[in-house]
């Protein structure tokens, strides 16, 4: 309440994480932006095979998968002196202390005239090597979380574009926007979490309960009832009828 009594805005934060486990207390750093984006793009893609019969005229599409979720920023960097700078954080910070947030709301948008502004190639820098800093342990480029207002996506940057619009006399820039494309990711635990552990397309392994029939179990695993035979080689049984409670019994994905 006192923050919104005072103008006090709540910052866009981009949270840096070595690794998709997100782990709260290995985060690197967490970057407030220095002024809120004014949009974004969400993207969602359906992927398909496409198949065209010989002489026909039209194509039957199947599908293929669900891409990841992709979105796009604008990042404004302006080292002039009229908005307050970008903030960066050690570790996870859900919100920047009051009193830096009263500082950059009461502190005037003048600034000297006389005195060169600085340039915002360390800024962005700096922002370029959080967001696409490489690890050389893991092999891999940082995993993000963003977060604003309702909006929050695990993911990874894509891609970085930016656009230089004003200059010092030496023509070194103190104003850029960085348009940034991240890709949403999963972790391996998430996608096994959400994935429908019933398709056939995986491998599941059953126990064997006192009313089980080895036939019946195949055919509720594939929806069809020719599989049993390749699933008793598998398993390596030499005979399917004869089967012990509380055995294990592994059922391969289809080929």
């Amino acid at each position: 309440m006192i923050e919104g009594a005072l103008g006090i805005i709540d910052k866009m934060r981009i949270e840096v994480y070595p690794n998709d486990d997100y782990n709260e207390s290995e985060a690197i750093s967490t970057i407030f932006v220095q002024v809120n984006p004014d949009k974004y793009t969400l993207n969602h893609e359906v992927q398909f095979c496409e198949g065209q019969a010989m002489g026909a005229s039209s194509q039957n599409l199947k599908f293929n998968r669900i891409g990841g979720e992709e979105v796009s920023f604008d990042f404004l960097f302006d080292s002039s002196g009229v908005i307050p700078p970008a903030k960066i954080e050690s570790g996870k910070v859900e919100k920047l202390p009051l009193l830096d947030s009263l500082v950059d709301v009461l502190k005037p948008a003048i600034s000297n005239p006389f005195e060169e502004a600085d340039t915002v190639e360390e800024e962005l820098k700096q922002f370029k090597d959080l967001l696409l800093g490489y690890n050389g342990e893991t092999h891999e480029t940082r995993y993000l979380h963003l977060l604003w207002g309702g909006f929050e996506m695990k993911c990874r940057l894509v891609s970085m574009q930016v656009e230089y619009s004003v200059f010092r006399r030496d023509g070194r820039p103190i104003r850029a926007k960085a348009t940034c494309k991240f890709k949403g990711t999963q972790s391996y635990k998430e996608m096994q979490a959400e994935q429908n552990q019933q398709s056939p397309d995986v491998t599941h392994m059953k126990i064997v309960n006192q009313q089980d029939r080895f036939t019946l179990m195949a055919e509720q695993t594939y929806s069809q009832n020719k599989y049993y035979i390749d699933v008793a080689k598998a398993n390596g049984l030499l005979s399917f009828r004869k089967l012990e409670t509380g055995q294990k019994l592994m059922f391969p994905p289809i080929k």
